[in-house]
């Protein structure tokens, strides 16, 4: 199944409520604008875009650097929220992150300070290059490996001036494809049985 497909599907049979996904995942990043066709009801996809080939915006990136200042990615998210401040840290190349990162770290910053500005920079990227443009709906949910990272949740909800209830993390945010797929293979179980 496209994933793409799998996640408006699973998306909008959980949460038929939310008009824009954002992904992050291990190794791409996703948006999807999301539209209900009025005379099946089922949720389809209006818009969309991804990250192509860069890493910048990727869970794979973040984990490199949460391990090169030696913590596990799963902590990134808890040690984040007590940094008062963040590292300035460039979002468009992995290559100048790192390099800002190193700096950050020369000039003083402790690695609270460094994550939390990794954190901004992952979703500032995301935001200058994959939602560059769109039309970002009233309520967006947030999936993917990265969306268990509480700093990024509060970046991305800083950076598109949102709130806890317009933006949502549900509870199935690392799933949510192979749930739409699950739900349409079942869709094509039931079309062919009734014929």
């Amino acid at each position: 199944e496209n994933e793409f497909k799998a996640i408006a599907r699973a998306i909008g049979a959980l949460h038929p409520d939310i008009t824009t996904v954002f992904e992050m995942g291990g190794e791409t990043s996703k948006f999807i604008k999301l539209e209900t066709d009025p005379s099946s009801g089922r949720v389809g996809i209006a818009d969309y875009g991804t990250n192509g080939d860069c890493a910048a915006g990727t869970g794979s990136f973040m984990d490199q650097q949460a391990n090169r200042l030696l913590y596990d990615i799963e902590d990134v998210g808890h040690i984040v929220q007590g940094a008062g401040k963040a590292a300035s840290i460039a979002g468009r190349c992995s290559v100048f992150a790192k390099s800002d990162m190193i700096h950050a770290q020369q000039k003083g910053y402790q690695p609270p300070e460094v994550l939390k500005g990794l954190c901004n920079a992952v979703v500032r990227n995301y935001k200058s290059t994959i939602t560059k443009g769109k039309e970002v709906g009233s309520r967006v949910a947030f999936i993917g490996g990265v969306a268990a990272n509480k700093g990024a949740v509060a970046a991305l909800r800083e950076a598109f001036d949102m709130t806890e209830n317009e933006l949502v993390v549900p509870a199935y945010y690392a799933w949510m494809g192979a749930i739409g797929c699950a739900l349409a293979a079942a869709d094509g179980q039931a079309s062919t049985s009734t014929a």
